[in-house]
């Protein structure tokens, strides 16, 4: 679900970009969305997305204070979280 999720953003002409230190953090994407970076986690199953916990745990380090997790999940927002079913990434669409 990953792969279609980034062909049908690349061919919205969105840039995205993947986030990677060696000591195993990981996002799937960072893009910006209205005016700010906002990190974006694809999973396909339920879980904890530790590197994305991380991420917003430490923002004044990473300057990210929203993040998008994409998956098999109802829409709902914890905190600085969004979680949004896959069918709905699309409607990302405010630069």
């Amino acid at each position: 679900m990953l792969d279609v999720w980034f062909v049908h953003y690349k061919k919205m002409g969105r840039k995205l970009y993947y986030y990677h230190k060696e000591s195993g953090l990981e996002i799937d994407f960072v893009l910006r969305y209205k005016g700010e970076c906002v990190i974006v986690k694809c999973k396909a199953k339920s879980g904890n997305a530790k590197s994305l916990q991380t991420i917003l745990k430490h923002s004044e380090k990473y300057h990210v204070y929203h993040a998008i997790k994409l998956g098999d999940y109802n829409v709902g927002r914890t905190r600085a979280l969004l979680t949004l079913p896959f069918y709905m990434g699309f409607l990302l669409t405010d630069l």
